[in-house]
């Protein structure tokens, strides 16, 4: 995965959520949803909704990436499809992969 520090892996304390890591120099928050959520689908990132459908993708890079640090206290969640995405600025992204109810 271009631009993680390491392979996405499941959180010890939920393991019904994928966490990938990542430089936000190196890769766009959203491209990085995107991949994560592809990863958790087991699909390409092409054969998911369009990130557009849920939010601006620009909107989240510019908050992310302005707001980014390892002490960053930034972090936006939504729902993309069935799956909760979490990202922060300190470049992690997290993707519930059970059934979310809206």
């Amino acid at each position: 995965m271009s631009g993680s520090d390491r392979r996405p892996d499941r959180t010890s304390d939920d393991p019904d959520t994928l966490h990938a890591e990542f430089d936000w120099d190196v890769v766009s928050p959203s491209v990085a949803v995107m991949q994560t959520v592809a990863i958790a689908a087991d699909r390409e990132a092409i054969e998911l909704s369009p990130l557009i459908e849920t939010l601006d993708p620009d909107a989240l890079d510019e908050l992310i990436v302005h707001t980014s640090g390892p002490d960053s206290a930034v972090s936006l969640s939504f729902q993309l499809d069935e799956y909760a995405v979490t990202v922060t600025g300190a470049g992690d992204v997290y993707v519930r992969t059970k059934h979310v109810h809206p």
